[in-house]
C-alpha cells in the first residue's frame, strides 16, 4: 500500500511479475494482484509456473486501466497477432483443471520444502543458512563452509546435481551475496537432494575443520 501510494502521487505505472502467484505455501500470505490493488497496476501472469504449462507459451497482462492495455496491444500487435490455436486449447484445458493442478503442485512443493528445511536447519545448520521461502519453489541458500557457491556448484555437478551459483545473479560476488539458488518444485527433487546430502556427508569433516582456522 505504501508503494501504491507513492505511485498514485506521481502517476507511476507498476508492472508486477506475478508468475508465482497462487503458489503461496500458506494462503494467508497471498497479497492482492497489482491489477486489483491499483488503477495503474499491471499484473503479468503465465501458465508456465503455477500450472507447470511451460510448453503452452500462453500468458496474459491484466490492468484496470484500459488505456494502458490498449497501448500494450498497439505495441505488441504484430508480435502476438495470432497465438497458436493448439496452445489456446491447451491453456483452456489447464485452466479448467486449475484447482486440481494447483493442489498437486503445492503438495509437491511443500513436501520438498520440508525435506530441504530438514537438511539446512537440522542436519547442517553450521554449513548452510537461508531465508525460508513462503511462496514458490525457489530458495537462495548460503554455504558457510570454505567454498564459494561456484566451487560448491562445480563439486555437485560432478555428481549430477545442478545449482545456480551467485555469479548468475550478481556482477560482483562478495561473501555477503554469495548465495546459490535451488529449485524444489519437481517430483524428482528428493533424489537430487539425497545426492546433495551424500556430498555434504563426504566433505563435512574437512570443511568444519577448515572453518576453525
Amino acid at each position: 500500500q505504501e508503494l501504491i501510494g507513492i505511485c498514485e502521487k506521481y502517476g507511476i505505472v507498476i508492472l508486477s511479475d506475478e508468475v508465482y502467484r497462487l503458489l503461496e505455501h500458506d494462503p494467508i500470505d497471498r497479497i492482492p494482484a497489482m491489477a486489483d490493488a491499483y488503477e495503474n497496476g499491471i499484473s503479468c501472469v503465465t501458465l508456465s509456473k503455477p500450472w507447470g504449462g511451460c510448453g503452452i507459451t500462453i500468458g496474459w497482462l491484466c490492468s484496470k486501466n484500459a488505456k494502458i492495455i490498449q497501448q500494450i496491444w498497439d505495441c505488441q500487435y504484430f508480435g502476438t497477432a495470432c497465438c497458436s490455436r493448439a496452445s489456446e486449447i491447451q491453456a483452456m484445458m489447464v485452466l479448467r483443471a486449475s484447482d486440481t493442478i494447483l493442489k498437486d503442485r503445492l503438495s509437491v512443493i511443500l513436501r520438498n520444502k520440508a525435506l530441504l528445511q530438514e537438511v539446512i536447519e537440522t542436519q547442517f545448520p553450521d554449513l548452510f543458512e537461508w531465508q525460508r521461502p513462503n511462496a514458490g519453489a525457489i530458495a537462495f541458500i548460503k554455504f558457510k563452509g570454505p567454498l564459494t557457491s561456484l566451487e560448491l556448484g562445480s563439486l555437485l555437478a560432478k555428481r549430477g546435481v545442478s545449482i545456480k551459483p551467485a555469479y548468475c545473479f550478481a556482477d560482483n560476488v562478495t561473501p555477503e551475496v554469495d548465495y546459490f539458488r535451488v529449485g524444489f518444485g519437481e517430483r524428482k527433487m528428493p533424489k537430487a537432494l539425497a545426492v546433495f546430502v551424500s556430498v555434504i556427508e563426504e566433505h563435512k569433516d574437512t570443511w568444519r575443520e577448515s572453518m576453525k582456522c
